[in-house]
């Protein structure tokens, strides 16, 4: 039977091996037996990652936490323990299989053997492969020519940029395996296919000196006929103009071919909303001596698109968002969208739930005389009731972005908004007049001087650079993103002011699993005009007439550890009892006039759980203040603008959408109304004692988030 031969077997391996220090006779060992753990040990050097090692062998491990993993199984998101027997054959062939993996890599004197550790009891084994990799073989020259080794033809515009080529990749010699010697041929046929020659190909061949681990790279390249573009032909549109698509291509009849710019052009096609898939070839019976033609050829979506979806987050609860879209209106590859975003509040985290309505409709065109040059605008209506205030507004959103990648582009937006405050966030059903006084902010009279309209004519430009291995679970790279926001002049504003703001994120694996990811913001605000205090106006009301651009941070997308935008100054909101009396049960945040954050996090796997699990640990650290006098509070206890920090972690499950996760923050340096009730602090005001007179509670110190979606 099977069985026993492969019983039979797994002895006399195991007893060849002669590692069995210590543990259980391998003739216990049966065809039930599974594979507790693998792992890769290595006598000297580690060049090769232990994803890869994986990725070639049979056998697999149980892993850990198999016990909770069984008893939660049912879940559809947890990595089920599986059957994970062991097999003696499947070892030695793992063994053979990781050697020419070495062989292959450039380790022609690589050693792989395996130790084995049997536990009777559970029927359990532990297998480590133990590899040694051995002197590397290593690039000793690099040869380019043309086929049957004549002479190449360079291009003469180009001798230099092939030079440096050239140049390069002679320096950058080291190990030499079969990915590097087809990189090597790879990078010189590309080189020639965008320099005009579409049908270019190289191959690259090494002749190895195994007694000096040295070797001698050859590379052979077929050039073909060097062209220009004679023209395009489109095929598969029915929706949009060929000469739509064929514009937002970078060459034009009479350029040079050049593959990069071709596909650069193609992946700009793929991103409009009218076209699913689109496919560039030249074909070589198009050649001729006046040139080539390019053939294009797309697929085009739908022209109507409806869709939805559904999310949560910590401050808004749940948010919903439907949008109806005409992907190629009035012809063309413009856009219309006529979107609604509802975030309900609805199990919101918050003392305060964050609720946002806002419909309208946004025209995008994409080509506005230039390929990277596209402008998008509408109309909007919002309802919003949060911390800020309670309120309506209308207003024309316009925005004209000049973009050279996805993740480098320069914006300039104009908003027009016209917004009624119904109720501001201080004090609930409340007027200003009623409550500032009570925590010394203003002089009795003083609310009634707030705006109840607020008008807003904002020029702005934005900007982003940097480069990301992917965007819905970026391990490398980094984004920074600065925007100048100005007030237009001509007296329509209730409100004048500059503002400076930079933000960046940054990734940097330190493994394949582990990895760290940056977060920093700075910015600044500079009021002038009307916002600046008028008359016997106290310092909160003129930065009131600030309250939709001041800056706020904490929550689970800013300094964790805290409640949304409530590091740095704020007060008790204040509302009224049946009787009379005025109770707080929630902070409200004033803002700043700056700001600085930033977040250092690290990301590990969650050990027994599937690759999509995470765990990770953080530090935040945060601070809003006001730096011009002529806004400064005069209330020490609210002012709250020291640097303060928290640290935690959380666990996190990546999907399709972003991940979905859970963390806990705790406030490192918690200031004094941190630590204590707002309906404390605000009978303490009350009584004109001071915020430390009531009593302060460690368990405020911790703070849970919640969110769907990236969270940097």
């Amino acid at each position: 039977m099977r069985s026993d031969r492969v019983a039979a077997a797994a002895v006399a391996l195991l007893a060849v091996a002669a590692r069995l220090h210590g543990q259980d006779a391998p003739s216990s060992i049966t065809p039930a037996t599974e594979v507790r753990s693998i792992e890769f040990r290595f006598d000297s050097t580690r060049t090769l990652g232990e994803e890869t090692l994986r990725e070639q062998i049979a056998l697999t491990e149980r892993g850990g936490m198999v016990g909770i993993r069984k008893f939660f199984g049912f879940l559809p998101f947890l990595a089920p323990v599986g059957v994970h027997l062991f097999d003696p054959l499947e070892l030695q062939r793992d063994v053979i299989r990781l050697r020419n993996l070495y062989r292959q890599s450039g380790f022609l004197e690589a050693d792989v053997s395996y130790d084995v550790r049997y536990d009777a009891k559970p029927d359990l084994i532990d297998v480590a492969y133990v590899i040694r990799e051995g002197p590397p073989l290593l690039t000793r020259s690099i040869v380019y020519a043309g086929a049957d080794r004549a002479s190449l033809a360079v291009p003469r515009d180009a001798v230099d940029e092939w030079t440096r080529l050239t140049r390069s990749e002679r320096e950058a010699v080291g190990r030499l395996g079969q990915v590097e010697l087809q990189g090597i041929a790879a990078r010189a046929g590309r080189w020639f296919r965008i320099h005009g020659y579409p049908f270019a190909t190289a191959v690259a061949e090494a002749s190895v000196d195994t007694a000096a681990n040295r070797a001698d790279v050859a590379v052979a390249i077929s050039q073909g006929p060097r062209v220009r573009i004679r023209g395009f032909e489109v095929s598969g549109n029915e929706a949009v103009p060929a000469n739509h698509l064929t514009r937002q291509l970078p060459l034009a009849a009479g350029d040079w071919y050049d593959a990069a710019e071709l596909e650069e052009g193609r992946q700009q096609l793929v991103q409009l909303d009218i076209v699913r898939l689109a496919l560039v070839d030249v074909p070589r019976e198009g050649v001729n001596d006046s040139g080539a033609v390019v053939e294009l050829e797309v697929t085009e979506n739908p022209p109507n698109l409806v869709n939805g979806s559904v999310g949560f987050v910590s401050d808004g609860g749940l948010t919903s968002e439907i949008e109806w879209v005409n992907r190629s209106f009035l012809g063309g590859v413009r856009t219309l969208t006529v979107g609604a975003v509802a975030q309900t509040g609805f199990l919101a985290l918050e003392d305060q739930a964050q609720r946002v309505y806002r419909f309208g409709p946004t025209l995008f065109q994409p080509y506005v005389g230039h390929r990277r040059l596209s402008a998008a605008g509408g109309p909007f209506v919002e309802y919003r009731d949060d911390l800020r205030d309670r309120s309506w507004a209308y207003g024309l959103d316009a925005t004209l972005v000049w973009a050279a990648a996805p993740l480098r582009s320069v914006s300039l937006g104009y908003t027009f908004s016209r917004r009624r405050i119904l109720e501001y966030g201080f004090g609930e059903d409340l007027d200003p007049v009623e409550y500032l006084p009570i925590l010394g902010l203003a002089d009795p009279g003083e609310g009634d001087e707030l705006e109840r309209v607020i008008r807003r004519g904002v020029v702005r430009v934005e900007g982003s650079y940097g480069a990301l291995d992917e965007f819905t679970n970026p391990r490398r790279g980094f984004v920074i993103r600065p925007r100048l926001e100005l007030t237009a002049p001509g007296g329509f504003n209730t409100s004048d002011y500059v503002l400076l703001d930079v933000g960046g994120t940054s990734f940097l694996p330190i493994t394949n699993r582990i990895g760290l990811a940056f977060r920093g913001a700075a910015g600044r605000i500079w009021p002038y005009g009307s916002s600046l205090p008028q008359g016997d106006d106290s310092p909160f009301i003129a930065l009131l007439r600030l309250r939709d651009v001041t800056f706020t941070t904490g929550g689970t997308r800013d300094v964790r550890g805290w409640g949304s935008q409530l590091v740095g100054p704020k007060i008790p909101e204040v509302q009224q009892g049946d009787g009379g009396d005025f109770f707080a049960d929630r902070y409200a945040p004033v803002g700043g006039l700056a700001r600085l954050a930033g977040s250092v996090e690290l990301r590990l796997p969650l050990p027994g759980f599937a690759e999509a699990w995470q765990t990770f640990g953080f530090l935040d650290g945060g601070r809003v203040w006001i730096p011009d006098e002529r806004f400064a509070l005069g209330a020490r206890d609210f002012e709250q603008d020291d640097f303060f920090y928290a640290v935690g972690g959380g666990i996190s499950y990546q999907t399709v959408v972003g991940a979905v996760q859970f963390a806990v923050g705790y406030k490192l340096n918690p200031s004094a109304l941190d630590l204590r009730s707002p309906d404390e602090v605000l009978a303490a005001r009350e009584a004109g004692l001071p915020v430390t007179a009531a009593e302060a509670r460690s368990g405020r110190r911790l703070h849970l988030h919640f969110a769907i979606g990236s969270t940097f």
